[in-house]
């Protein structure tokens, strides 16, 4: 079960799951929102995420962080999940970067510092950021 610092939100007309961390990103964090997201029926559809870290207090060291793209590769590997926007603040990019690094398929990972980068990645039309806006600031509250 997600805390309140852990937000899913998934909307379905731009084939996007968007989540936040709202507090400590940690491995039993995102072991929340995986377990979450795998008890949805979306997880095994052809989305985009974009995560939200921005609000997010990263203690994570750079072992941790390998542990951390190790279980997640683990765990979503098989979904049909396409790719994953990550987006940090300047001072969590070395961290997410890294992550990324680590991660097996890091094609299916970019990090990103602005919104309108990630949603371009992530092939969502920039006329839906206002929408995505609104989400994300419902979601980081």
């Amino acid at each position: 079960m997600l805390s309140s610092n852990e937000n899913v939100h998934i909307v379905e007309s731009l084939g996007l799951i968007i989540v936040s961390h709202n507090d400590l990103l940690n491995q039993q964090s995102v072991e929340r929102v995986i377990s979450t997201l795998k008890s949805n029926p979306f997880f095994s559809k052809e989305y985009f995420i974009l995560i939200d870290i921005r609000n997010a207090t990263t203690g994570l060291n750079f072992e941790e962080i390998e542990d951390l793209s190790n279980f997640v590769f683990d765990n979503i590997d098989d979904t049909g999940l396409n790719k994953f926007a990550i987006l940090a603040s300047e001072s969590q990019l070395n961290k997410a970067v890294h992550y990324v690094r680590n991660y097996r398929h890091s094609s299916k990972y970019q990090v990103f510092s602005n919104l309108e980068a990630a949603l371009h990645w992530l092939k969502v039309p920039q006329d839906r950021k206002p929408q995505v806006e609104i989400k994300l600031g419902h979601l980081n509250c």
